[in-house]
């Protein structure tokens, strides 16, 4: 049986190792703008996938109730208006921006995987480590997906796995939660998965998929998204 602390410990490296790695892959990836455009639409078209099949399906599984999935879809989406109109009050650049508005939504995300975590490891021993795996897997894309346009942005090396191991954080905290809780409402924990999808889709419809066809305006995007959403289907889908 598994006490507080190590549900706790797990939960962290779950989060910052997954998210992390997918910092230090993307640090080997060929810095071209056709490259670029094409894991920029690649990664988008994977997290339209997690969106449209996990966030928000989740979200009405775990509530039943169609108003907290909408709900917190439309607060995803103020949150990321407001923080928008902060990062263009400073002058950053389409890259930068998309950056930290995928980087909160991502991490966002990752508080209400981190509750589950918690739960599974205090209830049911025996499926935690198997769904830590999972989880850390997972969030392997999410983490070349905050910092490809980072890369494009020419951000150093360091800058980039540092900001990929914070946005996995938030696992460790919501693990400490779930465990320490055992349970948690269902309704919080819905309305973090469908606030994470409002944040995400926003991101992607507004950010990553006319940044990816800016970047170079050939098919490759295109081809990306498409890909992308394909490879969420072959990994998720049972």
């Amino acid at each position: 049986m598994f006490d507080i602390f190590d549900i706790t410990v797990i939960g962290f490296l779950v989060g910052v190792i997954g998210t992390g790695l997918g910092g230090v892959v993307s640090l080997f990836i060929k810095n071209t703008k056709r490259m670029m455009s094409f894991l920029l639409g690649l990664t988008g078209g994977f997290m339209l996938f997690i969106v449209t099949f996990h966030l928000i399906p989740e979200s009405y599984y775990v509530s039943g109730n169609m108003f907290t999935v909408v709900g917190g879809v439309a607060l995803g989406i103020m949150l990321i208006l407001l923080v928008e109109g902060y990062t263009n009050r400073l002058g950053e650049n389409p890259y930068v921006k998309s950056s930290i508005l995928l980087g909160i939504s991502i991490a966002v995300h990752n508080f209400p995987e981190g509750l589950a975590l918690g739960s599974s490891f205090l209830t049911m021993s025996s499926l935690g480590p198997t769904l830590a795996l999972a989880m850390l897997v997972h969030d392997i894309p999410e983490g070349v997906a905050m910092a490809v346009p980072m890369k494009i942005n020419k951000d150093s090396p360091l800058k980039i796995i540092l900001y990929t191991l914070l946005i996995g954080a938030p696992t460790g905290f919501g693990a400490f939660l779930g465990g320490y809780l055992g349970t948690f409402s269902p309704q919080i924990i819905a309305l973090c998965l469908s606030f994470a999808g409002g944040t995400m889709l926003y991101i992607i419809c507004d950010e990553m998929i006319p940044n990816a066809k800016t970047l170079h305006k050939g098919r490759v995007s295109s081809i990306g998204i498409i890909l992308g959403f394909l490879a969420g289907v072959l990994l998720y889908v049972k």
